[in-house]
């Protein structure tokens, strides 16, 4: 449907470009301009391609638009199935994360990035479906569904991330200030200050 638009921006504006080369062209062949040196007739008859192919691509277009056009109905039909279906399977998804998601009291931490990994995976789902609906939505101009749910879960997803990525920067950091040896401390305490720093600015 974008191609079809943008070929129905284009018409006017190629046919105002195109037409005074064409009349140009015509106007050297008859006075013999193109024939007398090497590759003129080549580019008349490149021309004259180039016109064919533009006509015959605006003509398949309309045929595309007008065929579209006689399955508008069923395509809206399917389309406002899918987004009835979205909103309860939505619903569903939220109260899962809710029972079952990485924020849930009492799991450990590599549960809980095992959580949401999965379901950071399942939320991308259900996002790539919102944007497909919503641009069918704006196409068949009918008023744009809200997933309230769906806009809730990202945003805790999106924390959580941030929250254990930066965990598992600090256990990884921990890990290698076990290995220095006491002799090493004093020269990486400056370091060490800097890393817990910029610990403290990511929370």
């Amino acid at each position: 449907m974008q191609a079809l638009e943008e070929i129905r921006q284009k018409e006017s504006e190629i046919e105002i470009q195109f037409r005074p080369v064409i009349d140009m062209f015509n106007l050297l062949e008859t006075g013999d301009y193109l024939t007398e040196r090497e590759g003129g007739g080549d580019e008349m008859d490149a021309a004259t391609i180039l016109e064919k192919d533009w006509a015959n691509l605006v003509k398949q277009a309309v045929e595309v638009r007008n065929n579209l056009q006689g399955q508008q109905a069923e395509f809206k039909k399917t389309l406002i199935g899918r987004i009835n279906f979205l909103v309860g399977n939505v619903q569903d998804f939220r109260k899962d994360f809710d029972q079952n998601g990485p924020a849930v009291a009492g799991i450990d931490p590599k549960t809980a990035l095992y959580r949401l990994k999965m379901f950071h995976d399942e939320y991308l789902i259900r996002e790539r479906k919102f944007i497909s609906y919503n641009g069918g939505e704006t196409l068949f101009g009918l008023p744009h569904q809200n997933y309230p749910e769906l806009t809730e879960t990202k945003k805790q997803i999106e924390l959580l991330d941030k929250l254990y990525s930066l965990y598992s920067k600090v256990k990884d950091t921990m890990g290698k200030w076990r290995e220095i040896t006491w002799v090493e401390v004093e020269e990486q305490i400056a370091n060490m200050s800097e890393q817990i720093d910029a610990f403290g600015k990511d929370c």
